[in-house]
């Protein structure tokens, strides 16, 4: 075999080489996991005559059931989406003290695990707490003001 030909076989080799390791150490790209959220912050009291803002419609069925039956008036104060990544916490914009939700994980596919915390306009923590929620339903928070009074943070995650 000639130089020419031994060496061109050794570049094609080394070409090679160099290929094999580049896929080898090449990864499958995997998408960060996330959830869409959608949350509904709110007010709610007793009153003479039972209301709920329209916008509430899809948790009206909860509001109904204890313990948020203890009220009879819901009003909507903020309306917001938020994008949720894994283990990152993210605040959450509220017309009454503060709050975040962190996407903890997906399990089972179809249902979202979420650790939400809530503080009250002075920067007490009122809420904290880790919940396992079906994809696409409501979880409900809640923290008790004075006078019989609620403020409570509805999620909803994709």
């Amino acid at each position: 075999m000639s130089e020419a030909r031994r060496s061109s076989f050794a570049t094609l080799g080394l070409a090679a080489l160099g290929l094999a390791v580049l896929v080898s150490g090449a990864r499958p790209a995997r998408a960060d996991i996330t959830a869409e959220c959608e949350v509904f912050e709110m007010s709610a009291k007793v009153g003479d005559k039972p209301s709920i803002d329209p916008e509430l419609q899809r948790v009206e069925k909860k509001l109904k059931k204890p313990p948020f039956s203890t009220w009879n008036q819901f009003t909507l104060l903020s309306h917001s989406q938020k994008a949720l990544a894994k283990k990152k916490v993210e605040p959450i914009n509220l017309k009454i003290g503060s709050a975040t939700a962190t996407l903890v994980e997906i399990v089972d596919k179809s249902k979202v695990r979420l650790t939400v915390t809530m503080e009250d306009g002075k920067g007490k923590q009122m809420v904290s707490n880790t919940t396992t929620v079906e994809a696409g339903d409501h979880v409900i928070f809640v923290h008790s003001l004075a006078n019989n009074e609620g403020h409570l943070l509805s999620l909803t995650c994709k």
